[in-house]
């Protein structure tokens, strides 16, 4: 029931947020190319500054100041994102395991490009890749695991690929930099990558029809060092959310769920409110 929720507020997020940023994008360019007035929500937000009393020059700069902010966040995060996916990716063909990643993939049911071992002593489990998710799995971690427990991880991370939870994160992340002024953005990207990864366990568990092996491998990496960071967006089996997923492990029946924050939810509707004017 609360994965079902997640989903619809992570909907919820993308439309509401592209809805606003189109908004910005058409009050831009009207201004820009001297376009002829159409509705837009941030006309509507200067006409209400004015009737607040608010001097015009003032309400033009703050509507311009948010648009410009949130552009420009944009393009620095999908800047960073990219420089950080090339670093990574020279990283990924320097330490390939040729040999290694070839056998697996038939074992594990993956197409081609979709698997890559490293030789790295470093136990290392995550997916990465916003349109095209492939599986890392380094060296050390499969030296580390028995069969059953790398078995366990690597269902773990085929969830992440299948459902692209790497731009998911990347999405709510850049949305919730880019548009601060609306908190609950910051809470779906802060609460998100744990359902993300509930999600992935349970699809483990399933698939190998029991929790033990899956909470083995988790507590043999929690005693490991940390997992060196990784700059790019990506779904990492032994990052997020460590107790809960434990007790979850321990009792995949177990019912999680999360405290609604109404303070961010109020913060939230009486800005999106004075966007669009209906003060």
């Amino acid at each position: 029931m609360m994965e079902t929720r997640f989903k619809w507020l992570y909907a919820a997020s993308l439309a509401l947020s592209g809805a606003i940023l189109g908004q910005m994008l058409l009050f831009a360019l009207q201004y820009i190319y001297k376009w002829k007035s159409l509705y837009n929500i941030f006309d509507l937000c200067v006409i209400l500054f004015k009737y607040l009393h608010v001097p015009a020059p003032i309400a033009w700069n703050v509507v311009n100041a948010l648009i410009l902010y949130s552009f420009s966040a944009i393009l620095w995060i999908s800047a960073r994102h990219a420089l950080g996916s090339i670093k990574a990716m020279k990283l990924v063909e320097k330490y390939q395991d040729p040999l290694l990643s070839e056998q697996y993939p038939e074992k594990i049911q993956l197409g081609e490009g979709q698997f890559q071992i490293i030789s790295y002593k470093a136990p290392i489990a995550m997916t990465i890749g916003l349109w095209k998710p492939r599986m890392i799995l380094s060296s050390g971690l499969m030296d580390m695991l028995e069969p059953n427990e790398l078995r366990a991880v690597i269902e773990h991370e085929k969830c992440h690929m299948m459902h692209r939870d790497p731009l998911a994160i990347f999405l709510l992340s850049m949305i919730s930099k880019s548009m601060w002024y609306i908190p609950i953005f910051g809470w779906m990207a802060e609460k998100y990558p744990i359902m993300i990864e509930l999600r992935a366990d349970k699809y483990a568990i399933t698939q190998m029809k029991q929790s033990a092996h899956l909470g083995s491998a988790l507590l043999k990496l929690l005693k490991q060092a940390p997992t060196p960071h990784v700059s790019l967006s990506h779904a990492s089996f032994a990052e997020t959310s460590m107790n809960v997923r434990i007790m979850h492990i321990l009792d995949p029946q177990m019912k999680i769920s999360f405290k609604w924050p109404l303070v961010r939810l109020l913060i939230s509707l009486l800005t999106i409110i004075l966007l669009v004017g209906l003060i």
